[in-house]
Order: C-alpha cells, then sequence, then structure tokens
C-alpha cells in the first residue's frame, strides 16, 4: 500500500482436525525472536520480526515447510480432484476479453484464448485479418507478465510493461506495430504504467522508480521523465522534486498526462488517497523546458479525477458532495470557486470518468447496479441505455471521437465487450468472455441487508443455485472488502460457479470502507472508523445465520488484499461465528508498514505513524497484533505468493505464524505460498485456478461438505 530472546522458538502448529490422522507430522518449528518496539510510551512485542527481511537462512526453508505441509493436507481432500478439474474446464473453455483500444481503423485487442494460460495482444487493421503482434511468454524466451500497454496517437507503436510473472516490476520497451519489431526503448522500474504519449508520437513521459525493488526505498522519490524516441543520453527530467511551486514529499507520485484535444498538459500527484493534486501548463512550455504550473487544487479539494478537452478542464471532486459531482472550468486559468458544477439526475455515486471529444463519459454507481452517463460540452447530462442492469468498464476511448469500447458484467453473466458509437447506443462486439456451455439461468443473486450495531443498513448480495434457499441452511462463503472507496458491483467469476453447484451460497458484503455510497461510506470505514468495516462483516455474519442461509458451524469468511484487515479482525473479534477463513494476499499486519515496497498509501489506514494518535489508530486495526493467545480460532487458510508487492509475503507468514501458536481450538491453521506469483497480477491461468481450487475446497470442507471429509 504495512529485545531479542535467542534460542526461543514454538512450533508453528497446524492442528489438524480430526478427520486428519493425529500421526501426520506438522510442519518445522517457527523460531521467536521478540522485539518490542516502543510507540510514544505503548510497547508492542513482535514474535516473528525475523520474517520481514526475506533474506534470513531460515526463511526460505520455513516458508517451503509450510507450503507443503498445506498442499498435502488440502490434496488429501476427496473432492478436491473434482473441484479442480471443473474450474479448469470452465476457465479452459473461456476466451477472456481484457482491453481493447482503437487508433484509427486498427483496433488492439488483449485476450487469453481458450486453453491458454496468459493473455496475448492482437492487432487487427480495417478487414484484414487479426494477427498476434505480442506473446509474452515469447519474449527473450523466458515467461512475462504483460503489465499494461499504451498504443501511440498514430496507432504505429505501442508501449508496452513486461515483467517477471508476479512481480509487477514492469520494464518498458516499444513495439512497431507494421513489423512486429522492438525498438532501442529500454526502460526498467516503470511499475503502474503512468505513461502519456505526446500527441504527434514522437515520445512519452513516463513515472520511473529509483529506490531498490522490494525495499521500502523502491517507490520513493520517483522520477516523471520525458524518452523521446530514438534520441541518445538520458531521459529528461520533467519535474524536479524539490523545486517550486510543486514541491513533491519523498511518498508522492507524479504523473504528466498529455492528451492530443487540449494545448494543455495536466500533473497529477497522488499517494493512495482516491484524491490527488492537479496542476496544468502550457504543453509547449513543458516540452521547451519552461512549464508555468497553475495549481488546480490540492488534496483538500477533494478532486478524484481530472481531464482536458481543449482549452476546458474537467473535474471530478467530492468536495460538499459526497457522491461526487462534475466541475467545468477553463484549462488556462482554471478556478475551483467559478466552476461550474455539474449534477446528474438523482444524484447518483460518480465514480469515475474519461474523455470524449464531446465531453466525458461518466461511469455511476446507482444502487446494486452502474450506470454510463454522457455530458455534452454545455453540460447536459444524457443517460446512455445498457442491455442488462450490472456492472459497466469504459475498457477505452477512441481518440478525437465520441465512441468508446464497454466491459459489460452480472454476477452471473460473463464480461462482454460492447461498442458505443457516436449517437450514445450501445452495440455487442461478440466479444464475449462467456465459458463455452455456460448455464447462467441455473443460478440466482438475491439482495438483503443487515443492521449494524450502530444502525447503518449493509447491503450484501447472495449467489447459489436456484432454489438453493428453500432448502435450508448450508455451506456459505462470506466475502468482504471494504477499502480505499473501492466499490464491489456485480462482477462474474469463472472459478465461483463450480463452488455452487456444490450447493454453497456465496455472499458478497457491501461494507464501509468502501464506495458503493459514496465518500461518506467510505470514511465510514478507513482509518480511525476501520471497525466498522469488521463490524458490518459481523452483522452480516450473524443475519445470514439468523435468516436460515447458514450457521456458524458451515460459515466461512474471505478477505483478499486489503480485506485482510477485515477478515483478521472479524475473527478476533467473533471467532465462534465462523468454520473457518481465508486471508488471501491479506494486508495482516499494517503497523509494519515500514517494511515493505507498498508503504506510500498508508493514509487509507490512518498513517503514517508520527505520534500517539495515529500510532493508536493504526494499531488498533491490526490483525497480527490482536491475536491472543488461548482462544479457540476457527481452520484458518493464510494464502500468499512470494513476489507479491503489494502486500509482502512476511504479512501472511507473521499472522499465520502467530495464529497457529496461539489458538486453542485443535484446528488448522495452513500457510499456502506460490514461490511464482505476487499478489495475483501476472499469475498464469493454471496457478489461478490452482490457488480457487485449494481456497474453495478448504471452505467445503471447514463447512462439512461431505465429499471434502478427509479419511480418518
Amino acid at each position: 500500500m504495512r529485545k531479542l530472546l535467542p534460542g526461543l522458538s514454538l512450533t508453528l502448529a497446524v492442528l489438524l482436525s480430526p478427520g486428519v490422522r493425529a500421526a501426520e507430522a506438522g510442519p518445522p518449528a517457527a523460531p521467536v525472536e521478540v522485539v518490542t518496539d516502543d510507540y510514544f510510551g505503548t510497547p508492542v512485542a513482535d514474535p516473528y520480526r525475523w520474517m520481514e527481511s526475506g533474506k534470513d537462512e531460515r526463511w526460505m526453508p520455513w516458508l517451503q515447510a509450510q507450503a507443503g505441509h498445506t498442499e498435502t493436507v488440502l490434496s488429501r481432500l476427496p473432492g478436491r480432484a473434482g473441484l479442480l478439474k471443473s474450474i479448469q474446464a470452465l476457465s479452459g473453455e473461456q476466451t477472456a476479453y481484457r482491453m481493447v483500444r482503437r487508433v484509427g481503423q486498427t483496433v488492439f485487442i488483449q485476450r487469453r484464448d481458450a486453453g491458454a494460460e496468459d493473455a496475448r495482444l492482437y492487432v487487427r487493421t480495417g478487414r484484414a485479418a487479426e494477427r498476434l503482434l505480442l506473446d509474452p511468454a515469447a519474449v527473450d524466451g523466458k515467461p512475462q507478465s504483460l503489465d499494461w500497454w499504451h498504443v501511440s496517437p498514430n496507432g504505429r507503436l505501442v508501449a508496452v510493461g513486461l515483467s517477471q510473472r508476479g512481480t509487477e516490476a514492469s520494464v518498458l520497451r516499444v513495439l512497431d506495430v507494421a513489423t512486429g519489431r522492438w525498438l532501442a526503448t529500454h526502460i526498467p522500474a516503470t511499475d503502474f504504467g503512468q505513461v502519456s504519449w505526446l500527441p504527434d508520437s514522437s515520445g512519452f513521459a513516463y513515472l520511473r522508480f529509483v529506490g531498490e525493488q522490494g525495499t521500502p526505498t523502491y517507490y520513493l522519490n520517483n522520477e516523471m521523465r520525458l524518452h523521446r524516441l530514438g534520441s541518445a543520453g538520458p531521459d529528461r527530467l520533467l519535474l524536479p522534486r524539490d523545486k517550486p511551486p510543486v514541491p513533491l514529499q519523498p511518498h508522492e507520485f507524479a504523473a504528466i498526462r498529455f492528451d492530443g484535444q487540449s494545448p494543455m498538459a495536466l500533473l497529477v500527484i497522488f499517494d493512495g488517497r482516491r484524491e490527488s493534486q492537479v496542476y496544468v501548463t502550457g504543453r509547449d512550455a513543458l516540452l521547451a523546458g519552461r512549464a508555468r504550473w497553475t495549481k488546480v487544487g490540492g488534496f483538500e479539494a477533494q478532486i478524484e479525477g481530472a481531464g482536458l478537452r481543449g482549452d476546458e478542464l474537467w473535474l471530478l471532486s467530492t468536495r460538499d458532495a459526497p457522491k461526487g459531482r462534475l466541475l467545468l472550468t477553463s484549462a488556462r486559468r482554471p478556478d475551483l470557486a467559478t466552476a461550474r458544477a455539474i449534477e446528474l439526475p438523482g444524484q447518483p455515486v460518480v465514480e469515475s470518468f474519461t474523455m470524449t471529444a464531446s465531453g466525458p463519459l461518466v461511469q455511476t454507481i446507482e444502487g446494486s447496479q452502474m450506470g454510463l452517463w454522457r455530458v455534452s460540452a454545455a453540460g447536459e447530462p444524457r443517460r446512455v441505455a445498457l442491455p442488462f442492469p450490472g456492472s459497466v468498464m469504459v475498457l477505452s476511448t477512441v481518440p478525437g471521437r465520441d465512441e468508446a469500447y464497454l466491459s459489460l458484467a452480472g454476477w452471473l453473466q460473463a464480461p462482454a465487450v460492447h461498442e458505443l458509437d457516436a449517437r450514445g447506443t450501445v452495440h455487442p462486439t461478440g466479444m464475449s468472455s462467456q465459458p463455452v456451455g455456460y448455464d447462467a439461468t441455473r443460478y440466482e443473486a438475491r439482495t438483503s441487508t443487515a443492521t449494524a450495531a450502530d444502525g447503518t443498513r449493509i447491503p450484501y448480495t447472495v449467489l447459489s443455485l436456484k432454489g438453493r434457499a428453500a432448502q435450508g441452511p448450508g455451506p456459505l462463503l462470506l466475502e468482504a472488502y471494504g477499502a480505499y472507496g473501492y466499490a464491489v458491483m456485480p462482477t462474474f467469476q469463472t472459478a465461483l460457479m463450480p463452488l455452487l453447484d456444490r450447493g454453497a451460497r456465496y455472499v458478497m458484503a457491501h461494507v464501509r470502507g468502501g464506495g458503493e455510497f459514496g465518500r461518506d461510506w467510505h470514511y465510514g470505514g478507513r482509518g480511525a472508523t476501520k471497525a466498522n468495516t469488521w463490524n458490518d462483516a459481523i452483522a452480516v455474519a450473524e443475519a445470514l445465520v439468523r435468516t436460515g442461509e447458514t450457521t456458524s458451524s458451515q460459515m466461512n469468511l474471505l478477505g483478499t488484499s486489503a480485506g485482510g484487515v477485515m477478515v483478521g479482525q472479524a475473527v478476533n473479534a467473533r471467532p465462534e461465528l465462523f468454520a473457518g477463513a481465508v486471508a488471501n494476499v491479506g494486508f495482516m499486519n499494517p503497523l509494519r508498514y515500514v517494511s515493505e515496497q507498498n508503504n506510500a498509501d498508508i493514509p487509507e489506514w490512518g498513517g503514517p505513524v508520527t505520534d500517539a494518535a495515529t500510532f493508536k489508530t493504526m494499531f488498533d486495526l491490526d490483525p497480527y497484533q490482536h491475536i491472543k493467545p488461548g482462544v479457540a480460532y476457527p481452520a484458518t487458510l493464510v494464502v500468499s505468493g512470494l513476489a507479491d508487492p503489494r502486500a509482502a509475503t512476511f504479512h501472511s507468514a507473521k499472522y499465520a505464524a502467530r495464529l497457529a501458536a496461539a489458538t486453542s481450538s485443535g484446528q488448522p491453521v495452513l500457510l499456502r505460498i506460490d514461490f511464482g506469483a505476487g499478489h495475483g497480477m501476472g499469475s498464469t491461468r493454471t496457478q489461478r485456478d490452482a490457488m480457487w481450487a485449494d481456497i474453495y475446497s478448504f471452505v467445503l470442507w471447514r463447512a462439512g461438505a461431505a465429499d471434502f471429509q478427509p479419511p480418518r
């Protein structure tokens, strides 16, 4: 985004349930070396600090032992092989479209073909046959991940980011579309893909990291530079970090954006918050080294989006508008005080916008679904009719035109690419990610609400086989996220369907900390109010038991990434409420954000820790620090990838070690490590299928499903 006592050790007690033979040996002991930190007068003990460096000679053998033991335990569940086969069958029959962009008459398509492991980049011009432009697995003779790509304005070149699988540590290269050959450009440390082409396609601005990869220094003092194709010597620094009027803090990121429709250039400064600082200058002056940056607004202006159109500057702001609103001002002389405010009918949550030739294309959140609006240059909004209720994502707009590519999906409808024409009509393109043989009519999605302790109504969505609710309580997986203002909208998950086929129900709780109801909902579960996130999940869990969807002995809780705080603290607060818990690439020890690469987004969690108050905020939400010895914790599966740059592996490892040593329940604590993966980005189809087979097998095992009980 997270006094040494030598000679002591505890066994990571991966205790097996009665259904697993007691004779099976668990993994080896996890050394305990207690480090005690003093936080403004409060001592905090950390028994597994040695795991944070990743360089301790005990680290890899210990991880390998945990991973091997977990694999053994899960492979003995009778139903796992069949579940994996079902997941593989669906994913193998799915042609998954990731991105579609068009420049002129040329269409670029990022697609994972049926049966393939990774997505590849294809190109088609006019009526010519489609051809393969880039297979990342074939570059330099080694498997790589295609992290991102940007087409030049003339459509002749593509800047791509390639990385070692799971690391997201992109190397920027440039591909000639006509010949398929690489240019000489080779720029490492370009994670995030912050690349903006010059309108004449002669080069691009890019963000580059200068610290040591994998350490807390990696993102600090990053650089925004200008690369001219074919030029020799170092690329010019576009934005010195220490010079007014744009002085940058070491942890802040700066992105410069050009747009062919405007003579201006945008500077967006961000640090992990949804809000950003925005500046403008003339593009030609910037390229000539004479930039005169004009401040549009700082973080206090609550700007969450910005786009240029000629001499117009469009903004999305939540200041004095918790659900968001569009602002229109001059790009040359921006003034928020006199900016025109544009409200959408019904005042939905304004999620984001993308610029087109005549104005912004706006994505909104409207209850349990999303909407799409065109806003004209005159500020008049017009709703775009969508073919079915669900989620809509603007994949790309067509430069200089009012057309766009959209991805439409539902809880039970696989994503499909649609084209929005200049008249505002949505057409299917035939590019669908629905697996062959998938029948959506077999399933149903239901919505309901639970009441939190403070009276807030928390919506949740239940997915199951059609008619399953009438059969009484059964196995159930409850998931929640609740962070960064991210709204969980209807999303199709291929691997989930085989879980539903086996009689389980899946529930998504739309807890505070997310963005389903705008800024207030986000800030209601952020930093000092973070407890609302896991308390909301608990309220939904209690409602699911009360309404007969499941029982505590059949319910599992899942949290992924930032959702690790939710799952860890919900289990700490109510361990008896769940039969099992899954922490998937989780953020489990936020107080130690200072030890990991991804430490710039810490304002979301109430940091950085600079005084007693900020320490208390972050300590109070830290799952690892609230594990208590002697508590009967539920069975827990902790999942991580060794190359994870977003939630370092030590989060999962420390959490698993401490939980296993503390629990008195006799239930298993399993640590699953994929040594060739990261946070999930860049994983192959096989890796993802195996991970979900393990997670869902664990869920069915702990829920008591007969086919998933290990032999005695």
